[in-house]
């Protein structure tokens, strides 16, 4: 078999650190970027080093799972298929690492596909507990909201209660006519001493403080606004949640977002926020009467999301 299957790279629109803390989240797949299982006959010319070095990756990969305790997770891996097709397959990753679109989700779940024969019968919150335990191979800690959208191949939501659901998400049926879009900072970052700074951070009272009377309240109205439930204006809420991380979490941007950072909140024109941990790409919102402008300003920068 030449081509098991693609596994597309994610978007967090709302949630990020949030999550990690308990807050909700609101995430998509995105198509546009993908991880794709690919069979060691089936290596097009000039990926020769990609595809040696995945496979490189993929066998300390089985010796993390290989190393975990009995019952690590809800469905086990079969580690004697693991082993027999480790040579096999190798990932054939478009997805920019270190630019907050899920690389690692999406070798995870297809890992998570490949040799985890029992994991299509367990629930959600089943399948994002083992796939944070694939993940955690990358970051060391991982929430496995990243895998879990990645695996689903549907927009998530998750809530603060611990629930996960599926739910309709028409990034083009935005309220108010607005559109998300990314763009390209060309700054990659790290998540994993991203996540351990906002960790320590939040020992501070007066930033955990923050976070969970401000900035959770913040993501949780944002969801309600895009799923329909509730009539605020989304680019607004963008809006706050641009000034909050810009004021709180100003680590996580890249210097040389600063500027148009500062610009979008006090022209108006577009809001700029964090897309996964920082760096990378920056997730905007904007009304779409100025989507050409932004086009013909920032060109190949800009990606739409549709």
């Amino acid at each position: 078999m030449k081509d098991r299957g693609k596994y597309p790279a994610k978007l967090m629109l709302v949630g990020e650190y949030g999550v990690v803390v308990g807050g909700s989240a609101l995430t998509i797949p995105f198509p546009a970027f993908h991880a794709r299982v690919r069979s060691v006959e089936d290596i097009p010319a000039g990926k020769e080093e990609e595809a040696r070095q995945s496979l490189g990756h993929l066998e300390q990969l089985f010796g993390y799972i290989q190393g975990l305790p009995a019952g690590a997770f809800h469905a086990p891996p079969d580690l004697g298929l693991f082993s027999g097709k480790l040579q096999n397959y190798w990932m054939d990753l478009d997805i920019p690492i270190g630019f907050g679109l899920g690389s690692s989700g999406a070798i995870s779940a297809a890992i998570y596909d490949l040799f985890f024969p029992a994991s299509r019968e367990l629930s959600l919150q089943q399948q994002k507990e083992d796939l944070a335990t694939i993940e955690s191979y990358f970051h060391g800690k991982s929430s496995g909201v990243d895998a879990l959208t990645c695996h689903a191949g549907s927009a998530l939501r998750f809530h603060s209660s611990g629930h996960i659901e599926r739910v309709n998400f028409d990034p083009n049926g935005i309220p108010g006519d607005y559109r998300f879009f990314l763009l390209n900072s060309r700054e990659r970052f790290d998540t994993g001493p991203l996540v351990n700074h906002f960790l320590s951070r939040m020992k501070d009272d007066a930033f955990r403080r923050s976070v969970e009377k401000e900035y959770l309240p913040l993501n949780q109205h944002l969801i309600e606004s895009l799923l329909g439930e509730k009539e605020e204006d989304p680019a607004m809420l963008v809006r706050m949640i641009s000034d909050f991380q810009l004021q709180h979490f100003p680590k996580m941007i890249p210097e040389n977002m600063l500027e148009l950072w500062i610009e979008g909140l006090v022209s108006n024109v577009f809001y700029l926020k964090l897309n996964g941990s920082g760096g990378g790409f920056m997730l905007g919102i904007a009304h779409g009467s100025f989507r050409e402008s932004l086009d013909e300003r920032w060109g190949g920068q800009l990606l739409w999301i549709e």
